[in-house]
């Protein structure tokens, strides 16, 4: 059908959404390489975004990825969802506290954010330097990268080079500088989105951290859970045959079928467990459904306002 439509009826859309739907797919098969969701997630958000038709959702934009808006809008739902959970989590469990501060645990948080706005401004300002209108038509695009790409290297070693932050540094330095009597709305908007653009990673890797892990009965374990890695290490002395030897608490380490049985038939033995630590799983499908759901609700309301009906 979209042969047809596209062949047909929707030629003059045809090049922005093949462009649209080449990027978000890249996107996508990016978050399931860094392990963000699964790869049937990944399959869900290209397929979905294919069958979205061209004319109503990404024609009359200059942005070259429209859909960056729907990527926005999932994770948003999956951060709203975080959220409400965390807060049920608390009240149910009657946990609710106020994080304890120090001194150290403030220097350190103060130091970690001053790190990631170094990085991510010169980041922001090479792409405003050598590419201006292409940031300036696509900067939800930028954005949904920067976020990754800061997320993604907080995990590496070169993300704590002294080298790295000393260039980045001098960077942000001579931009500034250059910059001070040319104050323009585009260099405040893009130190104002990298502020809170690290404040959001920041954010979540806490609310992930602190309500990442669930502990199940052993004998509830299936297929397709995660468990921790504290959980692995306690499998090194075990003799029962099929568990899981390392865990990288991410979709790589989902349990297979052979796994999972090797797991519940652990709980009976010498060194197990009547329970375990599991990794709780984001359900990105729904999201990506209620998010599609949504984005065509609002192209279509939209549309029809400006017909006159």
């Amino acid at each position: 059908m979209n042969v047809i439509y596209y062949a047909v009826y929707c030629q003059d859309c045809l090049g922005i959404t093949a462009l649209n739907l080449l990027i978000s797919a890249l996107l996508s098969i990016g978050f399931y390489f860094v392990h963000i969701w699964s790869a049937g997630d990944s399959k869900l958000m290209i397929v979905l975004i294919s069958l979205l038709p061209g004319r109503l959702f990404w024609a009359n934009t200059d942005t070259i990825v429209p859909a960056a808006y729907l990527f926005l809008l999932v994770f948003s739902i999956g951060y709203l969802y975080l959220i409400g959970e965390a807060v049920y989590l608390d009240f149910h469990r009657h946990t609710v506290k106020l994080p304890t501060v120090t001194k150290a645990g403030a220097w350190a948080a103060i130091k970690s954010y001053l790190h990631a706005f170094v990085v991510l401004y010169a980041w922001n300002s090479v792409l405003s330097i050598a590419l201006p209108s292409f940031v300036e038509n696509n900067v939800l695009l930028l954005s949904l990268i920067s976020y990754f790409l800061i997320t993604i290297l907080r995990e590496k070693p070169v993300y704590h080079s002294k080298v790295l932050v000393g260039s980045c540094a001098v960077l942000d330095a001579a931009v500034l500088l250059l910059t001070r009597n040319t104050i323009t709305a585009a260099g405040v908007l893009r130190m104002v989105q990298t502020y809170l653009l690290v404040l959001l990673v920041m954010w979540t890797t806490w609310i992930a951290g602190k309500y990442v892990y669930e502990s199940v009965p052993t004998e509830d374990v299936k297929a397709g859970m995660i468990l921790s890695r504290s959980t692995v290490v306690c499998f090194v002395p075990s003799k029962v045959k099929g568990l899981p030897q390392i865990s990288y608490e991410d979709m790589r380490s989902r349990l297979t079928e052979e796994e999972a049985a090797a797991v519940r038939r652990w709980k009976d033995s010498k060194y197990g467990k009547a329970t375990v630590v599991s990794v709780r799983k984001i359900p990105f499908a729904s999201f990506i459904a209620v998010g599609v759901i949504l984005f065509a609700a609002y192209h279509i309301v939209t549309t029809l306002g400006s017909w006159g009906i």
